[in-house]
């Protein structure tokens, strides 16, 4: 039997084929959804455990040396064996669990909500919400469905366009009480919180106020720790419809202004295209489609999507 502790770990490996597949670090970091310092780590460290050069620069891209040539031709086999075995398995299973992914915010705010219909007609499955920031290899088996938000670029999967989402911002109702809030402009100054890599100005813009991208501010990690913080009367917060509807029916959070700006990404539906055609994938994805189509977009003037 082999030592596996020789064995570098498998993930340096499938960097490893989809650079030498690619040429380049940043075709890998785009098959493989990482960063490209990420991709340049891997690499790194796979060489320093082999002891051996597998790349050379070439310009700007990578070129495999002779010794590198031989690895990755054998390794891409190998990779292709496991996926091969892994769905031979994968088919054999016992499908009376669904596993499902998505981000915690979208778990909390939009799908756990309106997963008891589910559920309720559905007896003869058990859902497993697999709710985290790290996105579940859906390839390799780690789970059954996926609800990404995103671009809808997932290689080798099948995908769906699920809905698209809207921005615009809310606040606690003590929050506009006590303020006055009565035109885009009086939001500057305030506290105005936000999640990670979602900005403020595309709004502004949209709504006719010319300002720089507030600097100051609250930041968070998890948009629904964003909503809880305006829902407590911490500042102004810009909201995903998806996120703050059922918030706005309930009267916990209040919308500021008739203007919401699309978002450049929507959400998806993602599965291995034979898992497609098992009975509770089917019925949850038949299911997610109906609640979808009753979500209907925000009222108002609502603007395009504008890139970052």
């Amino acid at each position: 039997m082999t030592d596996s502790r020789r064995n570098p770990p498998l993930g340096s490996l499938r960097v490893f084929v989809a650079a030498a597949r690619t040429q380049s670090v940043t075709g890998a970091a785009a098959q493989l959804h990482l960063t490209h310092g990420a991709v340049s780590h891997q690499l790194r460290q796979l060489q320093d455990h082999l002891g051996v050069a597998l790349f050379e620069r070439s310009g700007r891209g990578l070129k495999l040396t002779a010794h590198g040539a031989v690895y990755a031709e054998r390794l891409a086999r190998a990779l292709e064996e496991i996926a091969q075995a892994t769905e031979t398995l994968i088919a054999t299973r016992d499908y009376r669990r669904l596993r499902v992914s998505c981000m915690p915010s979208f778990a909390a705010r939009w799908l756990l909500p309106r997963l008891g219909t589910f559920i309720a007609c559905h007896r003869e499955y058990d859902v497993e919400v697999q709710s985290s920031a790290r996105l579940a290899d859906v390839k390799g088996g780690e789970t059954d469905v996926a609800l990404r938000f995103g671009h809808g670029h997932y290689p080798g999967l099948s995908c769906r366009l699920l809905m698209k989402d809207w921005y615009y911002p809310v606040c606690s109702p003590d929050f506009f009480d006590r303020h006055q809030l009565g035109s885009p402009e009086q939001l500057i100054g305030l506290p105005l919180l936000r999640s990670n890599d979602e900005r403020w100005q595309p709004w502004f813009s949209a709504a006719g106020v010319l300002v720089d991208e507030p600097q100051r501010g609250a930041v968070f990690d998890d948009s629904s720790l964003m909503l809880m913080a305006a829902a407590s009367g911490q500042g102004v917060a810009l909201a995903r419809h998806t996120l703050a509807v059922d918030d706005l029916a309930n009267g916990s959070l209040r919308r500021l202004f008739a203007t919401a700006i699309e978002s450049t990404h929507a959400y998806f539906f993602v599965a291995r295209p034979a898992d497609e055609r098992q009975p509770a994938v089917l019925a949850f994805r038949e299911w997610l489609f109906r609640e979808a189509a009753s979500y209907a977009p925000p009222d108002g003037q609502l603007a395009p999507a504008r890139q970052k």
